[in-house]
């Protein structure tokens, strides 16, 4: 309340109590009595007419209230007592029903947790594997390499004969071979789970034939292995810094997510995306809703394609997906067709050096039409589903090109739109009157046209997620260093990713469970009349343990634990934030309590209660005068 209302309230509680004690002191005031040359000067002005007979003296006004002794009778000071009475034990029954329930949170506790520095990851163990007889400068580069390199900690060892034998083996492999023989010694090579490792494959030039064999490769595989293909016996300088920089980048690579230079965030100190968008509930659940969309269904103007979702589409492509993904949370997905769902934006100009009809990057953001039925199951979880689009534009726009902001045209041929998902423009084999490129049923999106789409929305989910549209390939401007990656297969999602993902994901969720509960515990703090029930106070209990679990777990370097830890942290958090009690009208702050209760009962209650004075005040004054009146006549006989 502001000063104003204080002081309104302060007077009316004064007026009452004024009130009272007045109506207190006229029932124990004795009854009048004649002044001094009081009833001589009645007397005289009564004899000159002044004063009017009905006026009472003193002695009239107690046989008044004497009535010749007989005692007061008590039914009338009865049911008034028996209606305060009635009120009085009202008001426990009215304050059980209306009470503020306060459980108690845990306030200080959240404050020293989120006073404490972000979730932070101890930096990975990256095994490094090399042949010790192959060349001393090479161990030397290597160790040089690791001493310097902070991402990750480094653990060089050098295989003697027998043992570097094998490594020459390797070397002898295809990329696909490496990658297979290191995902299935990750789990029996004596070395914690969660650790990488990077292999040094010496080779001679006669083991391989590929155009890089006079500098170094870098191969990130789909596991936590990477490999550098390096010719045996090299030791110039070049090709020795060559290897550093392998060294240092496969480290980055495997333990941040970096794997094409620049900045990246890794969650190993805390800190999460600029964007900090997340398609994941908190309980880590997320919606993929795939919609083919026909912009014009009719086969003589347009195309009408479907697909078989649920062979096609969730079987060869997205379970896969899910399943890489299932470390980071649930991931649902759903599939629609749409029909008459033509783009909102202009309509798309003919570039006669592309031969097709071709989109700005400056109509993108108006290609998606409000009017399309695409949320499909929205009400089953909390956060927005992530959309991927398949758009068939009709045969007067077909074929449809995606131009970048450079002005030329998308590898994928469609566009992401950042927290709502992705478009890729498929024109069908039919544009221009052309058969289908697979010679299967015109109706039906499948084979490698449906093969592409899918890689291209798979890399769109990639770029929402925080990552890469594609894997790592051969793009650092290094002398004698190419780095490529082994594909994930049909996931898309190396493992190496998803630990970056789990990582940041840690991170977020563990920083927005301790922001939630900073911010209820100022919202409970500001006000003090609001409810706050017991399920709440265990909610944030609950996120607090868990938030502090999660930290352990992240110190102790289990990365799986302290993100299903986090993840909870965060469930509960916003569950005991959003909590329907705590948003709900079922608190009384002093400004609801004095509009809603003074002009209820203060009008009921005051004449109540001053009637209960007037009553009590008739009874003791008559008892009082009955009283005396038998004492005077008891005297007098």
């Amino acid at each position: 309340m502001d000063d104003m209302e204080r002081f309104a309230t302060t007077a009316l509680f004064l007026l009452v109590i004024v009130r009272v004690v007045k109506e207190v002191k006229g029932v124990l005031e004795p009854m009048p009595r004649w002044p001094a040359g009081g009833r001589e000067a009645i007397e005289r002005k009564k004899s000159e007419g002044e004063v009017d007979d009905d006026w009472l003296t003193p002695e009239e006004e107690f046989e008044r209230w004497a009535k010749g002794g007989a005692r007061p009778g008590s039914k009338r000071l009865l049911v008034s007592v028996s209606q305060a009475l009635l009120v009085v034990l009202a008001v426990p029954v009215w304050w059980r029903t209306t009470a503020i329930v306060r459980a108690p949170i845990p306030t200080r506790a959240i404050a020293t947790e989120t006073a404490m520095p972000p979730l932070t990851f101890e930096p990975p163990v990256v095994h490094v594997t090399l042949p010790r007889h192959d060349s001393s400068e090479l161990v030397s580069a290597v160790l040089k390499a690791a001493a310097a390199c902070s991402a990750a900690d480094l653990r060089v060892r050098a295989l003697p004969g027998v043992e570097a034998t094998r490594l020459a083996e390797l070397a002898r492999l295809t990329d696909l071979d490496v990658d297979e023989w290191a995902n299935s010694r990750s789990d029996g090579d004596g070395t914690p789970a969660g650790d990488y490792h990077l292999v040094f494959l010496p080779h001679r030039p006669q083991d391989d034939d590929d155009d890089d064999t006079e500098g170094v490769t870098l191969v990130v595989g789909s596991g936590r292995t990477a490999w550098v293909r390096v010719r045996s016996g090299a030791d110039d300088a070049e090709t020795m810094a060559s290897i550093a920089l392998a060294t240092r980048l496969a480290a980055e690579c495997l333990a941040l997510g970096k794997c094409e230079g620049g900045t990246a965030v890794s969650g190993l100190d805390g800190r999460v995306p600029e964007s900090d968008f997340s398609p994941l509930t908190p309980d880590g659940r997320a919606l993929l809703s795939f919609t083919l969309a026909n912009a014009s269904p009719d086969r003589e103007r347009g195309h009408a394609y479907s697909w078989r979702f649920g062979s096609d589409v969730e079987d060869r492509f997205l379970r896969h997906a899910s399943a890489a993904l299932s470390r980071l949370g649930g991931f649902e997905t759903e599939g629609q067709v749409l029909y008459h769902a033509k783009s909102a934006g202009k309509r798309p100009r003919w570039d006669g050096d592309k031969k097709a009809f071709v989109t700005p990057s400056s109509e993108l953001p108006f290609f998606v039409d409000s009017e399309w039925s695409l949320d499909t199951s929205v009400g089953e979880l909390a956060a927005k589903p992530l959309h991927f689009v398949v758009y068939v534009p009709p045969s007067d726009e077909c074929p449809l090109l995606v131009l970048r902001e450079d002005g030329t045209p998308s590898p994928a041929n469609g566009f992401v739109v950042p927290g709502w998902g992705g478009v890729v423009v498929w024109n069908p084999p039919t544009c221009g009157g052309g058969g289908s490129s697979d010679g299967g049923n015109k109706s039906y999106l499948s084979g490698s046209d449906l093969e592409r789409a899918m890689e291209a929305a798979v890399g769109q989910l990639r770029q929402l997620l925080g990552l890469s549209p594609s894997p790592p390939h051969a793009d650092i401007n290094e002398p004698k260093l190419n780095i490529r990656s082994v594909p994930a297969s049909s996931a898309g999602f190396a493992t190496w990713e998803v630990d970056v993902l789990v990582r940041r994901r840690a991170a977020a969720g563990h920083r927005a469970a301790m922001d939630s509960l900073d911010s209820l515990a100022a919202v409970v703090k500001a006000m003090p009349e609001m409810d706050v029930p017991k399920a709440l106070a265990e909610a944030a209990g609950e996120a607090l343990s868990e938030a502090r679990l999660a930290r352990e777990a992240a110190v102790d370097g289990r990365l799986e634990d302290a993100a299903v830890h986090a993840r909870n942290s965060h469930a509960h958090a916003e569950s005991a934030f959003f909590h329907p009690q705590i948003i709900s009208l079922l608190y009384f702050p002093q400004e609801y309590k004095l509009a809603v209760y003074i002009p209820l009962f203060l009008p009921t209650l005051f004449p109540l209660f001053t009637g209960l004075m007037w009553d009590v005040k008739f009874y003791v004054r008559r008892t009082r005068c009955a009283a005396e009146h038998r004492r005077r006549a008891g005297k007098a006989e």
